[in-house]
Order: C-alpha cells, then structure tokens, then sequence
C-alpha cells in the first residue's frame, strides 16, 4: 500500500478515534452530570429541572427551568436557566475541589421563609459538604421574598442582578456570619419593601451595594394605616410617621461577627432631602411604658454600632398633634436642615456630638448643639441652642390650636443651654424681642381672654428687667417625666425658660 494512503487511513482511523473518545466523553460526562444531580446528596433539596445540556470539553453544564429548596424548606429558589461553564478538571481529579470559572442564573425567584435553626444540623452538614468555588457569579433579573409566618413580617426584592467574585463553599473562617467567602461584589434592586413592624413598612425605589459604598433611592419609612385607622388599630399613642428621603448614602462600610457578636462600621452616613411627618393623637390614652434616653437606647443596641459621620442636607420636620376632637391640628415646622452627627455609637469611645442648623416656622434661623455620652449610665446630655429674627405670628396656627394662644413681635435673639441626665434638667436663657405681645385665648379659640392676657402682657413688656444689651434673663429646673421622649423632655426645658425669661425676674443674677 503506497506510504501516501496508509496515511490518510492513519488519518481518519485516528479522527474517528477521536470523535469515538469524544462521543463516549461526552455521553459519560452526561451520565455522571446526571447521576450527580440525582444522587443522594442532591436529593433532600428536590432538585428538579426540564432539560439538562453539558459540554464535556469546555466544562459546560446548563439547566432550565431549574427549581430546588434546602431540606428544612426555609429557602426555594426557581430559575429560568442556570449556567455552568469551565469547570476545573484538573482540581477535581488532584484535590476533588469544585471550581467552576462561571455560573450565571438567569430570572431566579428566591423564597424565604425563616425558622429556628437548628445548630447542631447546620455544623454538620457544613463539615460533610465539598468545597466549591465559583470564580464568578451572575445573577440577573431576579427577585426575592420573605415570609416571616411568626411575626406576619415580609420582604421583597425585585429586577435584582448580583456580580460576585471567587465565591467559596464552606468558609475557612471559624465562627462565621455567613456560609461563603467572596472577593468583590456589585448587588442591585429595585422596588423593596420590609415590614418594620406590624405599624410600619420601610420601601426604596432603587438599592446599589459593594463592599466599599451603598445606595438607597426614594427611600420612605411609613405607617401602614392612615392617621385615622391608626388611631382605630391602637390601644394607647402611637405616632403616626411619613418620612421620605431622596437618597440614603453609605460610605466605607463593614458588618458582620466578631467574638460572637455582630458589628457594623460605617465611615459616613447621608441622608439627603429628608422630610419627616409626624402626628400624634393626644386624644388616645398615654404610652405610660419608660422611655430611654438617647444614651440608654444605643447601649442597649445587640450590636457594636459605630458611624463616624452622619449628614442631613436640606431636611424637613413637620409634628402636628391632635389635643381637641373639635380643633384640627396645625404642623409645627423645621425646614432647611442641615446637620452633622460625629461619632454615633453603641460601645464605642467618646462623646456623640450633634450640630443642627435649619429654620423655626420657615422664618427663624435656628441651631442646635446636642451632646452625649452612651457609656454614661446617668444619661447625661448637653444641648446649646439659639434662635434669631423669628417672625412670631408665623408659629400662630400650631400655637392656637394646641396651647389656646397666640403671639406677635420678632424674636430678635434667643440663647438656651440645658444640661441634664435621666431624672432632672437644668439650665438658662437669655432673650431680646421687639414688640412682643401675647394674646391668650379662650377655650373655644374663637375669642380673647382678655384677663390673662392682659397680666401675661404686663410682664413681658416691661422693660426695666433688661440688661444694657436688651435682653432678658430666666433660669429653670425640670423633672423628667420618664414615660415621655427626649424631645418631650426638651420642649418642657424650653417651655419653663420661655415663661421664667418673659414673667420673672428678667435681669441675670450676679
């Protein structure tokens, strides 16, 4: 045979001993895909799948329509297609580790529903798992639900798409908060909901998440009834809350567990064009429940809180209260916020200090100066305030239909300081006004005391209780009333110095 066609048979032999080797590869990779997906360690998360595609060559392994769910039923998760590609063959044969260079789900639905966990299962299962890497996974389109049935609490999540680097199964990392290691990660999401409580639900538009910086968009924390059926679903005050912020900012972040406990450190916190709505119905029975102090409250967080800088930038406040069933409330309002709290937290070192400027009424510039130690048991705070050019008539409707008064004149300049802890508050003002006049009205608000008025007036127009400066000197004490808020208990400070500034003895004491 002529040495030219013994090599071309040569040739064709060795092709179809390929396609030969490459057809019984690829049938016993299918085999042994299959096999895996049904065997016993696959079986108690009933995997089930309509069509199965693998290519032995590349490593390629694709599922559709794809759908499974952890043993103790707590999560369930259905997929479009689920994509392997480039698993590593030479890792598996040499260390039986599985690396995978990609995995991509497409339009998984992700349900949870939380249970107790077992911890003696879990530490198990952990130890008898193989460990597996993906080098990168995709998820597109996805969504996420959580049905709490214990508490009647839910969750969502909607068009989310997750890109996580060398995710690894199990961690290496004794203790740990989460099963998995991973290097980088991009997490988005829109239309998320969270039931805070059976009262409130917090949403956001849009979630952005890596692990430097976050993002929340139209974020809002909102009472789930209207002012009226809040009032028909409670037994005693509950506020009623309507918060809005344009976008909620996350700079240099970290959480997770150390020692058992877990932690979150955050480098800043911004929340930009806040505004706030809150309503109260004096008319229900009082919340006779002790309220903690700002002090109190982050010391008994369970966790180490730590936030070096929180910014607010052109906030909103608006508080109306309803006193009289027959009086419609009017708001009581701070606009044009802005504010820098530095150091906020729960086991830290160090003073929370809080600086405030925004205006009274939408007139007055006003600011604030807050205070705190939480390691301080007593609850001891200091608060340094001061108020200037304040259009009184503006804060008439709120005055009116909650005190029975109203008032005219410009507050020219108003400096308080209060200092105080859990029991008791002292402190002083100061205060120079032009034109001041008060007029108190009767019960109906439909006309004038003129008794009261005239006496309150008497007092406050008279003008040898100045200093050579114009202003007027009150000094006060108040006792906490411990079943109200922080704000309560500052208003009552602020409410004692107006009526000792304006009716007592005027000049400061030597």
């Amino acid at each position: 045979m002529p040495q030219s066609k013994r090599a071309r048979y040569l040739g064709i032999g060795i092709l179809l001993l390929i396609i030969s080797v490459s057809v019984v590869a690829q049938w016993f990779f299918d085999q042994k895909v299959t096999s895996l997906l049904q065997s016993e360690a696959t079986r108690p998360y009933q995997l089930q799948y309509e069509g199965l595609h693998t290519n032995v060559f590349l490593g390629n392994i694709r599922l559709s329509q794809v759908s499974a769910r952890t043993p103790d039923r707590q999560w369930e998760v259905a997929a479009e297609t689920l994509q392997v590609r480039g698993l590593h063959y030479w890792a598996l044969l040499q260390k039986e580790d599985v690396i995978f260079s990609k995995v991509h789900i497409q339009s998984p639905s992700i349900n949870y529903h939380p249970k107790k966990q077992d911890s003696s299962s879990a530490s198990e299962t952990k130890s008898s798992s193989p460990g597996i890497t993906i080098e990168k996974l995709i998820v597109e389109n996805g969504s996420f639900l959580m049905k709490d049935t214990t508490n009647q609490r839910s969750a969502r999540l909607e068009d989310m798409a997750i890109n996580i680097s060398d995710l690894t199964y199990p961690t290496e990392e004794p203790n740990a908060s989460f099963p998995v290691d991973y290097g980088t990660y991009q997490i988005t999401a829109q239309n998320g909901h969270y039931d805070l409580s059976d009262l409130e639900a917090i949403t956001f538009g849009r979630m952005s998440l890596n692990p430097d910086d976050g993002a929340l968009e139209q974020f809002a924390l909102r009472s789930r009834y209207s002012k009226t059926e809040l009032s028909r679903q409670v037994a005693q005050e509950h506020d009623h809350y309507d918060l809005g912020i344009a976008k909620v900012l996350l700079n240099d972040w970290e959480a997770g567990t150390t020692k058992g406990e877990p932690y979150f450190h955050l480098g800043e916190l911004q929340l930009q064009q806040p505004m706030f709505y809150v309503y109260r119905d004096k008319l229900l029975p009082d919340d006779t429940s002790h309220k903690k102090l700002y002090n109190q409250a982050l010391r008994d967080l369970p966790l180490e809180l730590q936030v070096d800088s929180v910014t607010i930038s052109e906030g909103m406040i608006a508080y109306e209260e309803r006193i009289k069933p027959d009086i419609a409330p009017k708001d009581l309002t701070f606009t044009e916020i802005d504010a820098t709290i530095r150091n906020l937290h729960s086991k830290g070192t160090g003073e929370v200090g809080a600086n405030i400027t925004a205006k009274l009424m939408d007139n007055g510039p006003f600011q604030l100066d807050w205070s705190f130690d939480p390691r301080n048991k007593a609850n001891t705070f200091l608060v340094k305030g001061e108020l200037s050019q304040f259009q009184s008539e503006s804060i008439n409707p709120f005055l009116k239909s909650n005190l029975g008064a109203e008032v005219e004149g410009t507050v020219q300049q108003l400096y308080f300081t209060i200092s105080g802890n859990e029991l008791e508050s002292q402190g002083d003002m100061k205060m120079k006004y032009d034109n001041f006049e008060f007029t108190v009205l009767k019960k109906n608000r439909l006309g004038v005391n003129k008794v009261l008025t005239a006496v309150v007036n008497l007092f406050t127009k008279d003008g040898n209780k100045t200093d050579e400066d114009g202003f007027r000197h009150g000094d006060f004490e108040v006792e906490r009333k411990q079943d109200k808020s922080f704000f309560n208990y500052l208003w009552l400070n602020l409410q004692e110095g107006l009526v000792d500034t304006m009716t007592g003895r005027g000049k400061k004491r030597d």
